[in-house]
């Protein structure tokens, strides 16, 4: 085998996390795509996997006008390659998917992945489309549930835009429940895209319940959490800190 060249077995994991990113997520940007293959496929030379990937037929792209990039998802083929996944049948993509409204809140989400990744070691990361299925349309659904390999379940909320107090309301009172009632999450970790939004949401969510908020609420904004750090029990606390501190006092679901 000459220098520089990778086994059929190489290539096909390195397609199969792609495609998984891509599954997880629904969709992605090229920007996106590379940064993934650069911290978590660990490969420098990122254009050849996805432009690879591209002709294979195991990624599709789209260019959206209204936001002036490409968009890429998931190909047939990518598709019957992960055909193991438990919810891949639930898989599809509309363009709607990335529309103004919602491009920014998905682009925070995906930013949240990758400094969380490289902060904890996260068994398991299930996106907000699927956790819906079978839900109803209602129902509060967080944006991503982060198992890790102690067991504990971390509902994540990432927060783009300004919330009325009616709707935060609602917000503490739908996790108290899943939290205390059901034990669906352990804690939720709720991230800010910007300083300011995180400043106001903090104040307001211990105002509501400030003893779930201490207790449950890990609270940070993306600068903050590329720290590695956020505000749980009313100080500032690295994250993994925090979650030594929740297991500590038995606040974690058996």
């Amino acid at each position: 085998m000459k220098q520089g060249r990778i086994t059929k077995e190489e290539q096909a994991r390195r397609i199969k996390l792609l495609v998984g990113f891509l599954f997880t997520f629904r969709y992605a940007t090229r920007t996106q795509l590379e940064t993934f293959i650069q911290l978590i496929v660990n490969i420098s030379h990122t254009h050849w996997l996805v432009d690879y990937s591209l002709k294979k037929g195991f990624v599709s792209v789209y260019y959206e006008p209204l936001l002036k990039t490409k968009i890429y998802y998931l190909g047939p083929k990518g598709k019957q390659f992960i055909s193991h996944e438990a919810m891949i049948e639930h898989y599809h993509f509309e363009k709607s998917y990335a529309g103004i409204n919602t491009f920014a809140h998905q682009n925070a989400v995906v930013e949240a992945f990758f400094i969380l990744k490289s902060h904890l070691n996260i068994q398991e990361w299930i996106c907000e489309w699927a956790l819906r299925v079978g839900k109803e349309r209602r129902e509060k659904i967080p944006d991503g549930l982060l198992v890790l390999p102690d067991g504990t379940r971390a509902a994540l909320e990432v927060e783009t835009r300004y919330k009325k107090l009616d709707v935060l309301r609602y917000f503490v009172k739908r996790y108290q429940y899943d939290i205390a009632r059901v034990s669906r999450y352990d804690c939720v970790l709720v991230i800010s895209a910007s300083r300011l939004n995180y400043e106001g949401l903090k104040t307001r969510l211990y105002n509501i319940a400030p003893e779930l908020c201490s207790s449950r609420f890990f609270l940070s904004d993306l600068g903050m959490l590329e720290q590695g750090m956020c505000f749980y029990q009313n100080k500032l606390i690295h994250l993994e800190d925090a979650l030594g501190i929740l297991r500590q006092n038995g606040e974690k679901k058996p």
